[in-house]
């Protein structure tokens, strides 16, 4: 899941909706028995509300916190956002660095998060496009997903550096949803 999100990550706006078409187009395989999901191996029980949501949202996309593509976030705060979704004054950026990988509009996150938003509120890197090409990649077989990162190594005609980097484009900047 790794590679996948950060291949796709390197696509912008129009690469991700011919992405988002791409993976919605893949046969769906039938499922044989019925899915258990793993337990997040080390990680301690969310202890606020908020935190098991967004647990429980980065789970339906298939993705614990090291799976994510870099969002402008440390992988310690991403985990304490798992655990234990505090007052703080970063919260904001926070919810404005997850929203996109997760899908969601920052209106709508703000309003799940219970945090008051503002037009002004920008995403860091990633915008909710992102999180669509995910969604659409729930679905899928690993040998499927393989297919669609192929796809957005295509699309996004990122040289490949011949190793996993950490930091992705983001195309927040430019997200059609978002122009001023």
């Amino acid at each position: 899941m790794r590679e996948f999100a950060y291949r796709v990550s390197h696509c912008d706006h129009s690469r991700l909706a011919a992405l988002e078409v791409f993976a919605r187009s893949l046969p769906r395989v039938a499922v044989r028995e019925p899915f258990v999901e793993p337990a997040w191996p080390g990680s301690r029980p969310a202890e606020t509300w908020f935190a098991a949501v967004l647990r429980g949202l980065l789970r339906n996309r298939g993705f614990g916190v090291r799976e994510l593509p870099f969002m402008g976030l440390a992988r310690s705060t991403l985990y304490q956002m798992v655990w234990r979704w505090e007052t703080n004054p970063h919260r904001r950026q926070q919810l404005c660095a997850v929203a996109g990988p997760l899908g969601w509009t920052l209106p709508d996150l703000f309003a799940v998060a219970d945090e008051p938003y503002s037009k002004e509120v920008r995403p860091m890197l990633h915008c909710h496009h992102l999180g669509r090409v995910f969604a659409a990649a729930v679905p899928l077989t690993t040998a499927q997903l393989i297919e669609v990162a192929t796809e957005a190594d295509r699309l996004s005609v990122r040289e490949d550096h011949g190793a996993w980097q950490p930091v992705s484009q983001g195309f927040a900047d430019a997200c059609p949803d978002l122009v001023r």
